[in-house]
């Protein structure tokens, strides 16, 4: 199955979780991660869940589903171990025009592998082929993909607002980027020489400023 890959913004959005076991935990963890207002629909819920509700970070609704407990949510998913269940979860909510996750397949969206490095997302599918696969290349990428990725992207859209005022044209900006974003500049992020990544963007700028403005000689 081929995806169209898409990040969705659901920051301060409801989101319904229907469903309150492990796996439950772990979508409402993602959801939570991005910001969502989550809700949960679980007659029964596990410890984390628990502690998530106890914590303010979660609403609950201790009730089996049903379309009557839905709202204006942005996303549903459906994650129980009752595949009737998910199956109605499904059903109502593509009646609903709501986007719909199910845990054992049937709904319109995935979601995929992640890694978070502070703004970084970096997102990995099988086309629903192998979750062993994109869990194995998640964790491969994690260890090459270290904290320091996060930090480098804060440092790198600082400097996008000072090199957008120094060089104004887009070819020449491109070009500049080009020259800092190179094999030597992941090795300075993999091991967090953070500093020399400024001082290389530093000199680089300076150096750069005996170019025209469209990026030749």
């Amino acid at each position: 199955m081929k995806f169209y890959p898409l990040n969705l913004d659901v920051e301060e959005k409801s989101c319904v979780i229907v469903g309150g076991g492990e796996v439950a935990l772990r979508k409402i963890q993602g959801l939570l991660a991005a910001g969502a207002v989550v809700k949960v629909i679980a007659p029964e819920i596990c410890a984390g869940v628990e502690e998530l509700f106890r914590r303010g970070e979660i609403s609950l609704t201790r009730e089996n589903f049903s379309a009557e407990l839905l709202g204006d949510e942005v996303i549903l998913i459906a994650a129980t171990n009752n595949p009737e269940v998910n199956r109605q979860v499904s059903e109502v909510a593509r009646s609903k025009k709501i986007l719909v996750n199910v845990v054992d397949g049937g709904g319109n969206f995935n979601v995929p592998s992640t890694i978070r490095r502070g703004e970084l997302l970096l997102t990995i599918s099988t086309g629903a082929n192998s979750p062993a696969f994109a869990k194995f290349v998640r964790e491969m990428l994690e260890l090459e993909l270290g904290e320091n990725f996060g930090a480098g992207l804060e440092i790198i859209s600082a400097w996008r607002l000072k090199v957008k005022k120094i060089l104004p044209n887009p070819q020449a900006r491109k070009i500049f980027w080009r020259k800092i974003l190179t094999q030597e500049t992941w090795q300075l992020l993999k091991h967090g020489q953070l500093n020399e990544l400024e001082d290389k963007i530093n000199h680089a700028l300076e150096s750069f400023g005996i170019e025209s403005q469209d990026g030749s000689r």
